[in-house]
């Protein structure tokens, strides 16, 4: 493409050769062909800087969705002789954001490399990424442009996101049997303050009641609370898209689905509790979920996934059914519950509701170290 500075130049030399065959003047024709056979020769050399040139990427090949991450650009200039000179490299990523690099000076069968710190908005499988080359060299006058794509396949798991029910529902948060894994160890519902015994930790200490007992030369005073509530033995977590009202179909909201069944699947996970999955998209196949290894294996498919179009009331109530009593029951959906929640059996279940999230995308976040 012309730069106004190569418009510039090829039209002052035009007039120069045109004034000087007008006027017959050897000067204005020489100083003209001379400034035509250097816009040739930078057209030429332009065209050449950015043959021959390759790129590499080496990212991690499984990631979460806006999770940052090392990202290396390469350039190869696979030419014997000609350097390459401001190069500027743009890789496209799915979603819309984009990476850009400049390399000022790529010596003949050598490399540039350059590092960026980056993120993807968008999940999914993409085996490869478009990139574009771009360069003004030399003098400005032309813009050049290349393009290519590199193939190195990213699987991009949707965002976990934790509902909020599992804190508002239930004995999921308080009841967990690993040390450790719930804040504070929360120990139950206050009941009341008893006597210090033997054994008892210094943490449940009652200090104002305590002052008050120590003043009337008695002993501590502790914190008595009742037990947590129960710690389901297992779970069952469904995902449909089966709606009654009529409601347009969003498709941001079955991302944002799959971001919760994340989100779900992971905090039952970190709190020990064997799980099944059932998806109307996986046809309603069980997915143990009882270990890291079997979790990484749902991710792949949730980061393969796409909306289900048949999902029908008596699929969800027939796979419900066969559900033990002794598993407790988590159903999510990419619609809103109050198109679903009346097809439930009466059996007890934590509805998640699909509008408690709400985040845009954010723009790709990229930085060179």
């Amino acid at each position: 493409m012309l730069q106004p500075k190569g418009a510039a130049l090829l039209g002052a030399s035009l007039a120069l050769i045109a004034v000087g065959l007008v006027r017959i003047d050897g000067i204005l024709i020489t100083l003209g062909g001379a400034a035509l056979l250097l816009f040739v020769a930078a057209f030429l050399f332009g065209r050449r800087n950015l043959r021959r040139l390759a790129v590499t990427m080496r990212a991690p090949a499984r990631l979460y969705a806006d999770a940052p991450f090392d990202l290396r650009l390469t350039l190869y200039n696979h030419r014997r002789f000609l350097d390459a000179f401001h190069v500027d490299l743009t890789v496209h990523f799915p979603g819309g954001p984009s990476v850009h690099s400049h390399a000022p000076w790529t010596a003949a069968r050598s490399s540039s490399t350059v590092h960026h710190r980056a993120s993807l908005p968008q999940r999914g499988a993409f085996p490869t990424h478009h990139f574009t080359l771009a360069s003004t060299t030399p003098l400005g006058l032309f813009h050049f442009a290349a393009s290519g794509r590199i193939a190195h396949e990213i699987l991009v798991f949707p965002r976990p996101l934790t509902p909020r029910e599992l804190f508002s529902q239930g004995g999921l948060h308080d009841a967990s049997m690993l040390a450790g894994s719930t804040p504070g160890h929360a120990p139950g519902e206050p009941r009341g303050i008893r006597p210090w015994q033997p054994g008892d930790s210094a943490k449940y200490i009652h200090w104002p009641a305590s002052a008050r007992s120590l003043s009337r030369r008695r002993g501590l005073r502790i914190r008595e609370n009742d037990p947590p509530g129960f710690h389901p033995k297992h779970a069952a977590v469904f995902f449909h898209s089966f709606g009654t009202s009529g409601e347009l179909i969003r498709e941001d909201r079955f991302d944002r689905g799959l971001s919760l069944v994340c989100g779900t699947l992971r905090h039952l996970l970190d709190h020990g509790i064997p799980t099944t999955f059932y998806a109307d998209f996986l046809g309603w196949e069980p997915q143990p979920i009882m270990d890291r290894a079997q979790f990484a294996s749902l991710l792949v498919a949730l980061a393969r996934a796409e909306r289900a179009n048949d999902t029908e009331a008596h699929d969800l109530l027939a796979v419900s059914k066969n559900v033990g009593d002794d598993h407790s029951l988590l159903i999510l959906s990419d619609m809103p519950p109050d198109t679903w929640t009346h097809i439930l059996p009466g059996r007890s279940a934590i509805v998640i509701d699909i509008r408690q999230h709400r985040y845009e995308r954010r723009p790709l976040a990229t930085g060179t170290p």
